[in-house]
């Protein structure tokens, strides 16, 4: 498989990956039981709320929330679909899990390339931390306990939302009303399928022209590469770090997630590697069993109400 081909893939792998996209507004539990245990929560789902605007798009996301009193954990997801395609609609049955256990589950769409270059998606998942932070009185949200959770793309996109700040001019305008929320800082991150550098595509290779600029390469244009990566800007005081990867890949290989998870631990933040042997790129996504347990069981651990050092 070529490169070219490869980075096509990651274009509709995600489309497939999830089935049943209903639209419907609650779902109810399943337990008998008038007090339902964690896990069985009846919740509602308020879709295709604005979240920001641009000058050319606006941009919406659905929020799950559980009928249980906050406020609450919350999750940002973040789809897959090589920055340039992908809808909030891949989330909807692992946000149904989630949401089931209690967190609340913020599914979001996101400006794409090439219409939209990087940052630009960086500046959207920023904005829907904010986003979630002004309204969380609103949805039940405890703001001092959000986390995310992106695939593919939104691995990607996630975990720069887990490693930049205030400082590193990734933050993108602050819309008026937003001027109090301008903390997009978050308590953890789970990334899975996720390029977080990209020099397995080759030091000539223009795969990613269509996201990053017309002509440019890892040896030509090195510091918008840089700015790129998440590695970048890793310091020892980054939120704790979950990667999950698939062995059988072709579309991101497990070496361009591992790295940065290499890099975290050496920085001498939390970070955990899962591999799934055998396992492909949708493959793993499309499992909401084991995998998505494993991922809650993190969650939950690290947007408990108190958390140890």
């Amino acid at each position: 498989m070529t490169t070219l081909h490869a980075v096509k893939l990651c274009l509709i792998a995600l489309v497939f990956a999830t089935s049943g996209f209903a639209q419907e507004d609650s779902q109810p539990s399943s337990s008998p039981s008038d007090t339902p245990v964690r896990g069985e929560y009846d919740f509602k789902k308020r879709g295709g709320i604005v979240y920001a605007k641009n000058d050319d798009s606006t941009l919406t996301c659905d929020v799950y929330v559980p009928e249980i009193e906050g406020p609450l954990p919350a999750v940002l997801v973040v789809h897959g679909g090589g920055w340039r395609s992908g809808t909030k609609f891949h989330w909807i049955r692992h946000a149904r899990k989630m949401v089931k256990h209690g967190f609340v589950v913020v599914a979001i769409n996101y400006r794409h390339a090439p219409s939209h270059k990087f940052p630009a998606q960086v500046h959207d998942v920023k904005q829907a931390v904010r986003f979630m932070r002004r309204h969380a009185q609103r949805y039940k949200i405890d703001p001092e306990r959000i986390g995310a959770y992106g695939y593919s793309a939104g691995g990607h996109l996630v975990s720069m939302l887990g490693t930049t700040d205030s400082e590193d001019g990734l933050e993108g305008d602050v819309p008026e009303g937003y001027e109090e929320f301008t903390d997009t800082r978050i308590r953890c991150v789970v990334a899975g399928g996720a390029p977080t550098e990209f020099s397995w595509l080759g030091e000539d290779s223009r795969a990613l022209n269509y996201w990053l600029g017309d002509g440019v390469t890892i040896r030509k244009n090195p510091e918008l590469f840089q700015k790129a990566y998440p590695t970048s800007y890793i310091s020892n005081d980054d939120p704790p770090f979950y990667f999950y990867h698939g062995t059988s890949d072709l579309v991101v290989p497990a070496k361009a997630a591992k790295v940065m998870h290499d890099k975290l631990t050496e920085a001498g933040v939390s970070s955990q590697f899962i591999d799934y042997e055998g396992t492909g790129h949708i493959a793993l996504f499309s499992k909401t069993g084991e995998p998505l347990d494993r991922i809650i069981e993190f969650l939950d651990k690290h947007l408990a109400e108190e958390v140890d050092d």
